[in-house]
């Protein structure tokens, strides 16, 4: 079966689309009819289908520079709609990112029956308590044989609790958002915010954040020996794996971007003719 090019360039010309949602569609159903007209024509005279839509399409214009003409007829987005545009977007990333802070909690959790205690939570070297707080932890973990032990256990437990109950909040905020979007009415303009938006800034965000935890980890594998070195390395596991996803859904976004292939221009027809 021939692939529809003539799909594909309106998907991305929707992509480029800013403007209310009425005149979008609109937009892109007299862009279909225009287009599935002229491949029409020229199969009449003798091209076939796959070449009668790269000269279709060829001829109507790269989607950006079509979108840039349309734009000029189209009424501009208000600065409200943008700004609730941002509002879920960032609501949807602090989500997510709380989600991501509860699974390095589990991580953490893992570190630390597998390396024990200290390896997450371990006080850096010097670090010393009074006698009475030394008392306070001995009661949480009586059997844990020494201060500096029940201490790590302590902190242990508060890194993964702290960092679990995010999670669950994330998990919450994500499910009231699912829940809104399913009920509020179709959104009245499309293209508010750029294509990839979303994955760029969490991109930048988690890859910096990765960057930081993994310097904090070494330092303290460095300076403490490895003493509460696994509450930095489970972040930076967490925000690299979030970096890789993020990242892999944008380059997506820019591959959807690249010309629907070597014959759709002049040249490239010229050469396939």
């Amino acid at each position: 079966m021939t692939d529809d090019l003539i799909e594909r360039y309106l998907d991305r010309l929707l992509t480029q689309l800013r403007g209310s949602a009425h005149d979008v569609r609109r937009i892109l159903s007299e862009t279909e009819e225009h287009l599935r007209d002229a491949a029409s024509e020229l199969m009449a005279a003798g091209a076939s289908d796959e070449e009668a839509q790269h000269q279709a399409i060829a001829r109507f214009g790269d989607p950006r520079t079509v979108a840039r003409r349309f734009s000029t007829g189209l009424a501009p987005i208000p600065p409200v709609a943008v700004a609730a545009e941002l509002a879920r977007a960032a609501v949807l990333l602090v989500a997510v990112g709380l989600v991501a802070i509860g699974l390095s909690g589990a991580l953490a959790e893992l570190l630390g029956r597998m390396f024990g205690a200290s390896f997450v939570a371990g006080d850096l070297p010097g670090i010393t308590y009074t006698p009475q707080r030394c008392a306070d932890f001995l009661e949480y973990f009586p059997d844990a044989g020494s201060c500096a032990q029940a201490a790590a256990l302590h902190h242990w437990g508060e890194v993964v609790e702290y960092r679990v109950a995010a999670g669950v909040l994330g998990l919450l905020v994500l499910g009231a958002s699912t829940l809104w979007r399913r009920r509020r009415q179709k959104a009245q303009y499309v293209g508010v915010l750029p294509d990839g938006f979303s994955a760029t800034v969490a991109t930048s965000l988690y890859g910096v954040a990765a960057a930081i935890l993994a310097l904090q980890s070494l330092e303290s594998f460095m300076v403490a020996r490895g003493a509460g070195n696994g509450q930095w390395l489970s972040g930076a596991i967490v925000a690299f794996a979030m970096a890789v996803v993020y990242g892999t859904s944008l380059y997506r976004t820019v591959l959807a971007r690249a010309p629907l292939g070597p014959s759709t221009s002049p040249s490239g027809l010229a050469e396939r003719s």
